[in-house]
């Protein structure tokens, strides 16, 4: 769970920042083609859950440590 997240977040974030550098990821064209726009969107929704997943990896880590003491 710890991995997806990561990828999640690198991938909200690179592709929310690599527009302002001239850079893009291929990924979020495509979705915005298909669905006629809303990348932004999808990129925030993307890096929320990365998050969200990272933090319930944390939080279970913590919670496993403390059981075992």
């Amino acid at each position: 769970m710890k991995n997806l997240g990561i990828l999640f977040l690198i991938l909200g974030l690179g592709a929310f920042v690599l527009p302002l550098f001239g850079l893009q990821f291929k990924l979020f064209t495509v979705f915005g083609k298909i669905f006629g726009g809303g990348e932004t969107y999808a990129e925030i929704a993307l890096a929320c859950i990365g998050a969200v997943l990272i933090g319930i990896h944390l939080f279970k880590a913590k919670k496993d440590k403390s059981s075992v003491a």
